[in-house]
Formats: C-alpha cells, structure tokens, sequence
C-alpha cells in the first residue's frame, strides 16, 4: 500500500492514543495527524504529551493533549468522554501506553506483577470498557491494541511482560469476533524489538539494561519504519500484525513445534541469567 492510498485512508478520521508523549505513542500520532486525521494525545507525563501536540500544531497538523493514567479506569472513561465530545466521536482509539519489566521471577515482587499487570492489561482493558459502548452506538470504530511478539512467544525473565501481552492478543482476538455484528474491527500489533525508550524506562532487576540490550540477538527496528508496517496492518483491519519477519517465523515455529521454541527458551533464560550473575 503506497503513502498516499495510507493517508487517504486516514485523512479525516479521528484518533485517542494512550502513551503518546513519546516512541511509538508519538510516532503514531504524527504519522495519523500528517494523514489528515485529528490525534488527541495522552500520556503519563503530562507535560511532555502537551509539548508533543504543540509542535504537531506548529506544523499545521490537528493536536490535542491531555494527561492520562490507563490505570485508572475512571480517567480513562472521562478523557474519552472529553475526546468523544470534542472530536464528535473516536472513531481509531490506540492502546500504546505500556512498560516494560525484567526479572528472573524469584527476584519479581507482587507490588511490581502488579504494576505491570495494570499498566499493559488493566490499562488496554479501560481503554476498550471505555470506548467499546460508544463506537457500538456510534456505528462502528477500530481499536489498536499494541502487544508484542511476546504476546505470541515465551518471553524468559520477562515472565510478567509476556503474561500481560498475552492477555492483550487474547483480549483482542476475543473482542474482534464480538466487534464484527457492530462495526468494530480490532487489531493486535506484535512487533519484535523497536528502537524506543522502553528498554530506557523498562524496570530491570539485577538486569543491567546496556548488558541485556547487547545480548538481543535481534535487529531493533525504527519506530518510523514500524509505524508504516502498524498502519498498514490497521488500515487493512488485519487482526494481528505481526513483524518484523524474525518474529513472523519463530510464531509459526512456536505453533509447529512448540517443543523446539521451548528449548531455546531454555538457552535464553540462561544466558540472561549469566548477564544478571545469577547462574543457579
């Protein structure tokens, strides 16, 4: 699909992104506002989401931000209800906000499960209760949940990350067959290593993040280049996107020989442990 097919279809349509401030927050809702879409921003950081939307605007592009934290389901309901009115409707919401943890799993406490558990799945999960009823009224809609190719593989000390991008495709797959009667689609993204901030703001423990960065043995992609992989994807209404085609290949070795990927799994946990010092 060439740029110009991409943003026609885009151009007018109306976007929520969570996460916004920065990666593929950021990069996503200057790529839809460039299509001709009007993106409303949130993040975390206040501040730095308010910022993003200004240099959007200063560029002739439609922006606009607010504050969010998807943990709380309540904020969430009435940042879209404020969108929703503003907007005339979401017609594209965009579950990006997310964070990343590693850890050999003895060392995870519940406190942090937690926190991960309501960030990357209660955060989605607000984000859909909030918008599902609203885009079934309004006729239809599309929601974007951002996963991860550990949404599909084992991910070896990153047990609470893996655990809640499962969630995520199955949450997603599950509510596309109910979007379908009502005008919904939705779609997972499952993208392998992005060359974001996530690893910088990742909670790490006994994981020194420079050590685990060189041990990937994967290309990180730029988060230009997955943005146009994602909107493909999206404006196709594909169920998962998946990419890049490292990740494509060991999905469907997970599903032929789930024995094989296993066994690897085996030899990762390891040489993380060896990064962390812990050998035992």
């Amino acid at each position: 699909m060439n740029r110009s097919r991409l943003d026609s279809r885009f151009a007018g349509r109306t976007a929520f992104i969570t996460g916004a401030a920065s990666g593929i927050g950021l990069e996503l809702s200057r790529a839809l506002a460039a299509a001709g879409a009007r993106v409303w921003m949130t993040d975390m950081d206040g501040a730095a989401c308010a910022a993003a939307a200004e240099a959007l605007r200063a560029q002739g592009l439609e922006a606009f931000a607010s504050r969010l934290d998807v943990r709380d389901g309540a904020a969430f309901d009435a940042a879209l209800a404020s969108a929703w009115e503003s907007l005339g409707r979401v017609e594209l919401l965009v579950n990006n906000a997310g964070i990343g943890a590693a850890a050999d799993a003895r060392d995870m406490t519940p406190e942090l499960w937690r926190r991960v558990v309501e960030i990357n799945l209660m955060g989605v999960i607000h984000g859909c209760h909030a918008a599902w009823p609203r885009m079934a009224a309004a006729g239809g809609g599309q929601v974007v949940n951002i996963a991860s190719a550990f949404g599909l593989l084992p991910g070896p000390l990153y047990a609470a990350y893996s655990a809640t991008k499962h969630g995520v495709v199955g949450l997603s797959r599950s509510l596309r067959a109910e979007g379908h009667a009502l005008g919904i689609g939705v779609t997972a993204v499952c993208p392998g290593f992005i060359r974001t901030r996530i690893l910088d703001n990742a909670v790490m423990i006994g994981i020194d993040p420079a050590r685990a960065e060189a041990a990937i043995p994967f290309r990180f992609i730029d988060a230009h280049d997955a943005v146009r992989t994602i909107l493909r994807g999206v404006a196709r209404n594909r169920s998962l996107v998946v990419f890049p085609w490292e990740f494509r290949l060991l999905w469907w070795l997970d599903r032929a020989a789930p024995w094989l990927i296993d066994r690897i799994n085996v030899t990762v946990a390891r040489r993380y442990r060896s990064i962390s010092g812990r050998l035992d």
